[in-house]
C-alpha cells in the first residue's frame, strides 16, 4: 500500500503550510537530519506580534513511519501547553489504522480511542476506508463511513504500461 504516512509526507506537510505567505500563522518546526518532531504554530496578530496556538508532536518508528501525531494547545490563562488529543497510526501488511483520542484532563491520560479509521488495500490501486465512532456509553464502535478510494484509470494505465 503506496499512501503511508512517512517522514517525507510530514516534512512536505510542514514545507506546504510554511511557504503560505497570506496565511495567518506561522510555523516553527523542530527539525533533527530530515525528521520533524516538532511544530509550533503562531498566530499573526495585527500588530506584528505573534500568540502561540497549537503544538503538533511526532513519533516514528524504525521504518519512518508516523506512529503517532499528537496535538496540544496553548493555555493562555495557565501559561502552558495543554494536551488535546492525539493520533496513533498501526500498520498492517494490507493498510493502517488512525485511532484519534482525547485528552481525558481529569485522569491525566489520553482516553479510549473515539475514532478508528481503517485504510486497506483491496485491489492494486483500490483502497477501502472505514471509518468507526465510540457510541455514547463507550461500549461499543458505530461504523460512521465507508468508501472505496481508487487512483484515476490515467495513473493506472501508464504503470501497467511501464511494466510491460
Amino acid at each position: 500500500m503506496e499512501s503511508i504516512i512517512t517522514i517525507a509526507t510530514v516534512l512536505t506537510m510542514y514545507f506546504n503550510a510554511a511557504n503560505d505567505v497570506n496565511a495567518p500563522y506561522l510555523y516553527n518546526a523542530d527539525l533533527e537530519n530530515g525528521v520533524i518532531h516538532k511544530i509550533e504554530v503562531y498566530e499573526k496578530k495585527g500588530d506584528n506580534q505573534m500568540c502561540a496556538k497549537m503544538e503538533y508532536r511526532y513519533s516514528y518508528d524504525e521504518q519512518g513511519r508516523l506512529t503517532t501525531r499528537e496535538v496540544v494547545r496553548w493555555d493562555q490563562s495557565m501559561k502552558q501547553w495543554v494536551n488535546d488529543f492525539r493520533h496513533t497510526y498501526k500498520y498492517y501488511k494490507n493498510g493502517y489504522n488512525m485511532e484519534t483520542s482525547k485528552w481525558d484532563t481529569s485522569l491525566k491520560v489520553y482516553d479510549l480511542p473515539m475514532e478508528v479509521t481503517l485504510y486497506r488495500e483491496v485491489a492494486p490501486s483500490v483502497t477501502s476506508v472505514k471509518t468507526f465512532r465510540m457510541n455514547k456509553t463507550k461500549d461499543d464502535m458505530i461504523l460512521t463511513n465507508s468508501l472505496l478510494c481508487m487512483e484515476p484509470l490515467d495513473a493506472v494505465s501508464d504503470r501497467l504500461l511501464a511494466v510491460r
